[in-house]
């Protein structure tokens, strides 16, 4: 691979990661390096069989991550507030994001891709204690001076009909009113923004990209869903507040932020990443795009 630069894709064979390869990989532009703490298990072969090398690292051993970025030009890094049991624990991804940084200044690495979560609101880490971490990662990236791009992601097309947006006897299950917009984008176009960040670092240098594909509703959603299934009829139902009190109680502030972000008058910054997501990648899918795209039009 002599005079191809490599990158780095941290959490490549979980969605976002995932789609940062694929994206990467359509480009043929780069080398390109995973890890994983087994590379011996099946989501390392279905990597290696795309022609990625994988390699034994962890978020949690800094050693290892240093070994992993050597001789990369750029890395693609991503953190989550889980432990590997899926315990949440904002500690646990405050040690993975300064194990990236630490692997970044160390080995001089250019241009580090680094996803992070969608900023509205200025000061709004002080309620959310689930991104403050987040937030601290990217002030510790900016210390260290490492050349950065931030994407800013919204909610995930890809949890509909999974565990945080379960779908069954025609219920679409959320977790914000009927009413509220919420933000989302697909995994797949993240992957796109990550690939063009690293294709165009002069313009992606030192900027920070809330990524929304679509600003839409439970009830707007179901109405999609309607319309795709074409002899049903969905209906959008938000958990009870008082089951998130009980048994997710880290997650009531982020719906009362959604819930107040998703009533007219809408938070300009909103509307404005959902302009400049399109302006920059126009193929940027909406949601029932998305959903025609995985098929959801013949299962609904």
């Amino acid at each position: 691979m002599d005079g191809i630069k490599t990158i780095v894709v941290c959490g490549a064979t979980g969605k976002q990661g995932g789609a940062v390869l694929d994206a990467l990989l359509k480009t043929g532009k780069w080398n390109l390096v995973a890890f994983s703490r087994d590379i011996n298990g099946q989501k390392s072969e279905a990597l290696r069989k795309k022609g990625v090398k994988v390699l034994q690292a962890d978020f949690a051993d800094k050693q290892s991550l240093i070994e992993v970025f050597k001789g990369a030009y750029g890395v693609y890094g991503v953190t989550m507030p889980l432990t590997p049991k899926g315990k949440i624990d904002t500690e646990f991804e405050w040690e993975q994001g300064k194990n990236i940084v630490e692997a970044c200044r160390i080995n001089q690495v250019q241009h580090l891709v680094l996803s992070t979560v969608l900023y509205v609101e200025e000061g709004q880490e002080n309620t959310l204690t689930y991104i403050k971490r987040k937030i601290d990662i990217e002030n510790l990236v900016k210390d260290k001076n490492i050349p950065y791009t931030f994407l800013c992601p919204g909610s995930f097309m890809d949890d509909f009909g999974g565990e945080y947006m379960p779908v069954k006897n025609n219920v679409i299950t959320g977790m914000t009113a009927n009413d509220a917009k919420i933000p989302h984008i697909a995994s797949v176009d993240i992957g796109k923004f990550a690939a063009l960040a690293f294709e165009k670092p002069d313009k992606f240098i030192g900027k920070k990209l809330n990524l929304i594909g679509d600003f839409i509703s439970g009830n707007e959603l179901a109405a999609i869903a309607t319309r795709l299934s074409k002899d049903k009829t969905y209906k959008h139902k938000p958990i009870p507040l008082i089951i998130m009190y009980l048994f997710a109680r880290v997650w009531v502030p982020l719906r009362q932020h959604f819930e107040k972000w998703g009533q007219a008058p809408y938070p300009k910054e909103m509307l404005n990443a959902v302009k400049q997501t399109r302006d920059l990648l126009p193929e940027t899918l909406s949601f029932e795009q998305y959903l025609k795209w995985k098929g959801w039009d013949k299962k609904l």
